[in-house]
């Protein structure tokens, strides 16, 4: 069966992008077939994509496309989702109708953030539409909380050592042990060179790597039912 993994926050910039791409390159390696739809304005994702075929860079079990409508996505899930095991959908960086058909066909929103206020409020945000949206079309759908950007000098800030007891104790949604830090090879990525996973293995990228590793690892617990907070179960 087809699983279907959404990143969603009502905020641009907080790694939505990345994140997909690094899990799908996981996923591809495996052996599993993706399927990554872009829905965002911005296009970073077929960006990325286009010049990964320019440089002859095209990671094998991975196919991008482009679908900027809700309607668009919804034709395409019915007659192509079957062909995939996973399908990661790419939203925009602000609330839109699309939002809740995502959440409809999704088994797992992943709500990306930086410690700022204004993204942990969408994640919250994201976490309240996935409950709204279970209800009304009686849905499972889950819910988790990435950090990503991580430094350790924003390790030391205020927000970021409130941001377990609110995503956890007050909102009750799950929060991914695993953080995504600042690294210059995640940024490299988005030029065309191909997944993390085809790089040459550096210092560097087995770090990124293993940090890879570690997300997917709680994506598949998520999706099993594995790990559970609140009402994110």
């Amino acid at each position: 069966m087809t699983i279907v993994i959404a990143a969603i926050n009502g905020k641009g910039g907080a790694g939505k992008t990345t994140a997909l791409m690094n899990i799908a390159g996981e996923y591809a390696l495996r052996g599993s077939s993706v399927a990554m739809i872009d829905m965002d304005a911005r296009n970073n994702l077929m960006k990325w994509w286009t010049d990964c075929l320019d440089k002859d860079a095209q990671p094998e079990g991975i196919d991008v496309l482009s679908h900027k409508t809700a309607r668009g996505l919804e034709t395409w899930l019915r007659d192509n989702a079957a062909g995939f095991d996973y399908v990661l959908i790419d939203t925009p960086g602000e609330d839109t109708s699309i939002v809740d058909p995502v959440i409809a066909w999704s088994d797992l929103v992943i709500s990306p953030i930086q410690p700022s206020k204004r993204e942990v409020l969408g994640a919250i945000d994201s976490f309240e539409n996935v409950m709204r949206v279970n209800e009304a079309v009686g849905r499972a759908c889950r819910h988790g909380v990435l950090r990503t950007r991580i430094t350790v000098t924003v390790r030391h800030t205020e927000l970021y050592r409130k941001i377990r007891p609110i995503i956890e104790d007050t909102v009750g949604t799950y929060l991914f042990r695993t953080e995504v830090f600042e690294r210059n090879v995640y940024k490299d990525i988005h030029n065309g060179v191909g997944t993390l996973q085809m790089q040459e293995v550096t210092e560097a990228i087995a770090k990124a790597r293993r940090e890879t590793e570690a997300v997917v690892g709680e994506v598949d617990q998520l999706l099993s039912g594995e790990l559970t907070k609140g009402r994110a179960a």
